[in-house]
This record gives structure tokens, C-alpha cells and sequence, in this order.
């Protein structure tokens, strides 16, 4: 046993809304003492989402977002030669010569990064990355019934043949999109926000803090719960970090809005 057992329960409480106890660079570099190379590698998984958020951001030239495993130097020497992140990220950039079309077709990338990353694991980590997708997969549609966009465009990189993907575009000539029951309640609690994305993008934190919450389970000292502590202080910095001015922009970012 690694000294889970007394990493956990030094851990203060995380409450959405609150002003965190604990950085995440502080959690980082307890966790750096205490965890051995595997279970740090699964830090990296989760954390490799931000980066590709990041390089989107770098594209744009917007400021990048310091839970990712790269600085913004150390990403942007990394795409330069082509290291430090996964082949298939290359790959996909690859495919388009323009910065402006990487940029476009971002959540692409974000399709291939769950793609690549859900088989390679299980257990809470395969769980949580799981749940990330099909979250934005639900945001997605939701977003196209709103927009009147073609759902088949919008999951243009997804694969057809999976259920949840599957789900959505039988619904794809209907007025409504009617989400997997487990979704029902995101999808209505949007609905009361209503066209305030400052609120849309509280619920969609919300609706992903308490589900995390639910599944990292329990004891303490077991890695499940700490990668569901890393998931939450994401989420808890980036609400405090947040102002109604840029609810739109998160929105965007989340590829969802309410029907």
C-alpha cells in the first residue's frame, strides 16, 4: 500500500462555489511525494484533456489554463517536435495544414483523446473519462436540436456504431432530444437557465461535481478517490476563477446548450 491512507484524509474539503483550501500546483506536488509512477500516470490521463484545450487556446492565442501536464512553453516546444503528448494527437493535427482549421476541428481532437485514452483503462479513471464524453456528447446534442445544426456534422468524428453515439442520431430528424435517463435532469435543469450561459455553465459544473463526488467512492485512501479529488479541484478552480462576462465563452468551449 502507497501512502494513500494519509494523503486523503489531509485533503480539506471541496465545495463548488468556495474558494478551494488546497491549489491544484499545491495537490500536484503533495501528490509528486506520495504516489508511485503508475498512479501519477494516471494523473497525466486526466490532466491531458487541459493540454488539449490548450493547444486549441495556444492556436488562438488565448490564455492557457494551468491544470494541464504542459506549460504553456513546454506545449508549445511540444507541438513544434512533435513529443511529450500521444502519437494520436500529432496524428489528427496532422490532418490539417492551416492553424485556424486545427483550431476548428478541436473537438476532433477531443473525440480521439477518449477514443484512445478509455480503452487503455478502467476502474474509477475509465469510469470518469466515460462519463466526461458522454457529457459532451449530451451538451452537443442538446446544442444542435437549439442551433438547428446537423447532429451528423457535429459527431462527424465520433464512431457511429457506439451506442451512446447511436442513441443521439436516431433522434436526429426529431424536434427534442430525449438524453439517457442518467441525463434527464442536466438536460432540464438547462432548460431553467433559460438563455443565460453564465447560468447553463453553473449546472453543467454542477451536474459534473456531484456526479465525480458520487463516484470516486470510498475509503479515503484508495487512488479512485484521490483522482476524483483532482477532477473536483478542477472543477472548484475554475468556477472561482470564472465571471458571468465569460459564461458564453464556456459554453462554447463545452460544445452544449440547453434546447
Amino acid at each position: 500500500m502507497h501512502n494513500y491512507y494519509f494523503v486523503a484524509p489531509s485533503l480539506p474539503v471541496l465545495v463548488l462555489g468556495e474558494n478551494p483550501e488546497i491549489s491544484f500546483a499545491e495537490l500536484m506536488q503533495r501528490l509528486e511525494l506520495n504516489l508511485d509512477r503508475e498512479d501519477l500516470k494516471k494523473i497525466e490521463v486526466i490532466r491531458r484533456a487541459t493540454d488539449l484545450h490548450n493547444i486549441r487556446s495556444l492556436y488562438l492565442e488565448k490564455p492557457l489554463d494551468a491544470h494541464g501536464n504542459l506549460s504553456e512553453k513546454e506545449l508549445d516546444e511540444a507541438l513544434l517536435v512533435e513529443a511529450d503528448l500521444p502519437g494520436y494527437v500529432f496524428e489528427f493535427l496532422g490532418q490539417f495544414d492551416e492553424t485556424k482549421e486545427k483550431a476548428r476541428h478541436f473537438f476532433g481532437l477531443l473525440s480521439r483523446y477518449y477514443a484512445e485514452e478509455i480503452p487503455k483503462n478502467e476502474g474509477f479513471l475509465r469510469n470518469l473519462l466515460e462519463f466526461q464524453r458522454e457529457v459532451r456528447l449530451v451538451l452537443a446534442a442538446l446544442r444542435a436540436k437549439k442551433t438547428g445544426r446537423d447532429i451528423t456534422e457535429e459527431l462527424q468524428f465520433e464512431d457511429f456504431t457506439d451506442p451512446f453515439v447511436a442513441h443521439i442520431l436516431a433522434q436526429k430528424d426529431m424536434d427534442n432530444y430525449e438524453p439517457p435517463i442518467e441525463y434527464q435532469d442536466l438536460k432540464e435543469n438547462l432548460r431553467s437557465c433559460g438563455d443565460d450561459p453564465w447560468q447553463q455553465y453553473q449546472v453543467i459544473m454542477e451536474c459534473e461535481f456531484e456526479r465525480i463526488e458520487d463516484m470516486s467512492g470510498y475509503p479515503l485512501f484508495a487512488l479512485d478517490w484521490i483522482l476524483g479529488y483532482i477532477a473536483r479541484l478542477m472543477l472548484v478552480e475554475k468556477w472561482a476563477a470564472l465571471d458571468p462576462e465569460r459564461g458564453k465563452e464556456m459554453i462554447d468551449k463545452y460544445k452544449g446548450i440547453a434546447s
